[in-house]
C-alpha cells in the first residue's frame, strides 16, 4: 500500500509493485501528469511507512467500464540522504510482507519470499504425486 501525495495537495491511495533503489511502478485512481513531483509513503511496515520525494516518469491510464480511474505511473525516487538509501536497500534485500487480514479471516503470520518459495515448491512436488497416481 502506497499513500500518494501530488504536487497541487491532492491525495490518493494505490498499490506498489517493481520496486528497486531506484523507484517503482505504482497503480492508483487518481490523474498525476508526467514530470510531476510527488511525495510517497510506501508501507513496508505499516508501524513505520517509508517515505520519499518521487518523480513521475511515465503514466499509462488503463482506466475503462470496470475501472473508472485506474493510472499506472512509473516513479522515480529521489532519496537524497544516505540514511534512507540504506533503509530502503535493508527493506528490499530482507522483505517482511504483513499478508491484510479481511474481516472474519485470521491472521496468517508472514513467511517473507524464502518460506514463499519453499511453499510453492511443496504444492509442486505434491502436485507431480497426485499426476504420478493419476496416470
Amino acid at each position: 500500500m502506497v499513500s500518494i501525495y501530488g504536487p497541487d495537495g491532492e491525495q490518493a491511495y494505490g498499490v506498489i509493485a517493481n520496486v528497486s533503489e531506484g523507484g517503482a511502478q505504482v497503480v492508483a485512481g487518481v490523474s498525476f501528469e508526467s514530470g510531476s513531483r510527488i511525495l510517497l509513503r510506501i508501507g513496508f511496515d505499516p508501524s513505520e511507512p517509508f517515505a520519499t520525494p518521487a518523480d513521475i516518469v511515465w503514466v499509462r491510464n488503463e482506466s475503462d467500464d470496470k475501472h473508472k480511474a485506474s493510472y499506472v505511473y512509473g516513479v522515480q525516487f529521489r532519496i537524497k540522504d544516505p540514511e534512507q538509501v540504506a533503509r530502503l536497500r535493508e527493506i528490499l534485500e530482507n522483505p517482511s510482507f504483513e499478508q491484510p487480514v479481511l474481516p472474519g479471516q485470521k491472521a496468517i503470520p508472514a513467511v517473507g519470499l524464502d518460506g514463499m518459495m519453499h511453499e510453492l515448491s511443496d504444492e509442486l512436488g505434491k502436485l507431480g504425486e497426485r499426476l504420478e497416481k493419476d496416470s
